[in-house]
């Protein structure tokens, strides 16, 4: 059980030859230089066929990227401007088509095809009166005018009228509140009347006498 563990890597071979050394040789010194830019390629690429035929496929392909980036289903990535805005982003936006997709209806059943009402106006018009223009001579004027002094005049009259009757009214009232306070005062002297007391019980009789009397009264 102690021998567990132990000697484990001796049997294992490491083959030099797989990193492009061969047995005996020296290995490589450090190098202290930066790759080249372009390192010398062991394949070279397939010549580019230039013909027709794939001219055709590669403006295809362009025009059918294009169409789906256009799409209305085609989804874009939010990104956060790091710049200013600028006067070209308003005509570079105008420059987006609308993402609105538009079917063709020739292909599909007429009852997927969506109904848009438009409001009718109403026929019936309301009717409203016209005013018919009359043309006033001078004499119209004239009479309307004279009307209209006549009605003032009649207005003042009666206002003047009724100022005198309101007069006469005020000074009415005025006597009748002054008679009513001198029946009051009438009442109240009655009244009192019964109030005072006249007892005589005699004993001021003969203190009336003058001095000058010749003697007493028997």
């Amino acid at each position: 059980m102690a021998g567990r563990g132990r000697g484990r890597g001796k049997n294992v071979s490491f083959n030099v030859e797989a990193l492009g050394f061969g047995r005996g040789e020296a290995l490589p010194g450090p190098i202290s230089q930066p790759p080249p830019l372009f390192p010398t390629a062991d394949f070279k690429p397939v010549p580019f066929q230039q013909s027709e035929e794939y001219d055709y496929m590669l403006a295809l392909k362009q025009e059918f990227l294009g169409n789906m980036r256009k799409s209305p289903f085609f989804l874009q990535a939010s990104h956060k401007r790091k710049d200013i805005e600028r006067y070209s982003d308003k005509y570079q936006a105008a420059a987006e088509v609308n993402g609105k997709w538009k079917p063709d209806w020739r292909r599909l059943p007429a009852e997927l095809k969506p109904r848009v009402r438009r409001k009718t106006k109403s026929s019936i018009k309301p009717s409203v009166k016209v005013k018919s223009k009359v043309k006033l001579s001078v004499e119209d004027v004239s009479k309307t005018l004279e009307e209209l002094e006549k009605k003032e005049v009649d207005q003042g009259d009666e206002e003047e009228e009724e100022e005198e009757e309101g007069a006469k009214k005020k000074e009415e009232g005025e006597v009748e509140e002054e008679e009513d306070e001198i029946y009051d005062e009438e009442d109240i002297e009655e009244e009192t009347d019964y109030i005072l007391s006249y007892f005589d019980n005699g004993e001021e009789y003969g203190n009336d006498d003058d001095d000058a009397d010749e003697g007493p009264v028997y």
